[in-house]
């Protein structure tokens, strides 16, 4: 099988290549300075050399605050971006492979399924789910693959949850974290698992939500990993209207993972990858 992956220096980026490669595939990863999928012709040109049978987009812009300020760029890359992947992987045959977000859903119950309609409050999450009904429009033989609160080994410029939450650990800072938003942390190794298994078994195409098991505030998430890493840190839990961000975020975006389940797939804890994590990293 020949896949490509769109965004393959971040953080399921990295993992993703990782993966497939370990299983046989012939892969090949773009970065962002390999193809501008926010115009047309880059994305059609780098597909149609490659002719991979199936296309990953991770490409993204994931900073909630940036696409609050800079929503052109947002829906460039995240909504168009998507289409124009999704087109040029239909003119090959290819099938797509769309990553998208929690943030679609508005958080007004305690979990979401796939079944339960998108309702986002951001930008970030707007653009998103424009991106799944572009890719949807685009290419029928497309997988929709929602995930949230990523953590893995390919931090990027401003690392992940966890790297940057031990940077501030490390220095003795009090770190303030909200306790009233609750997710579903997900380790990036876990989510390329699964991902190859939902292509390898050739499961219906649509939308499918992966994530760890069980879920989280983000203050329980950062005292799990102070608690592992035996760091003697305060963490103090504030309500969101406390923090320093403006921006309407969903207060619950846990993610069940209902069409999995039904194919009796399922993935670990987020506690459990969470320490899996640490010990790779050598972090403890």
């Amino acid at each position: 099988m020949k896949v490509l992956i769109i965004g393959a220096d971040g953080q399921l980026g990295s993992d993703l290549l990782k993966i497939f490669k370990s299983s046989q595939n012939e892969v090949a990863g773009l970065s962002r300075g390999d193809v501008d999928i926010s115009r047309s012709a880059d994305a059609e040109s780098a597909i149609k050399k490659i002719k991979p049978q199936i296309v990953i987009n991770c490409a993204a812009i994931v900073d909630t605050e940036r696409n609050e300020l800079f929503p052109e760029e947002a829906f460039l890359v995240n909504s168009l971006g998507a289409f124009y992947v999704a087109k040029a992987a239909q003119t090959i045959g290819a099938t797509v492979v769309y990553i998208s977000t929690d943030y679609v859903f508005d958080g007004l119950k305690k979990y979401f399924t796939e079944k339960d309609t998108p309702n986002p409050l951001n930008v970030y999450g707007s653009s998103k789910l424009a991106g799944e009904y572009l890719t949807k429009i685009a290419n029928p033989k497309n997988y929709i693959i929602r995930t949230s609160a990523l953590f893995g080994k390919g931090k990027g410029p401003k690392g992940n949850f966890v790297s940057r939450l031990l940077d501030k650990a490390r220095s003795g800072m009090e770190i303030k974290m909200v306790n009233d938003q609750f997710t579903s942390p997900t380790y990036t190794v876990d989510l390329a698992k699964t991902i190859q298994k939902i292509i390898r078994k050739k499961l219906p195409y649509g939308v499918y939500h992966i994530t760890n098991q069980g879920s989280a505030s983000w203050y329980g998430f950062g005292k799990e990993i102070i608690k592992l890493m035996k760091i003697n840190s305060k963490i103090v839990g504030i309500k969101t209207d406390m923090s320093s961000s403006g921006i309407k975020r969903p207060m619950y975006s846990v993610l069940i993972n209902h069409n999995l389940n039904q194919k009796k797939i399922s993935l670990p804890s987020w506690q459990n990858s969470l320490a899996r994590y640490l010990k790779e990293e050598d972090l403890i």
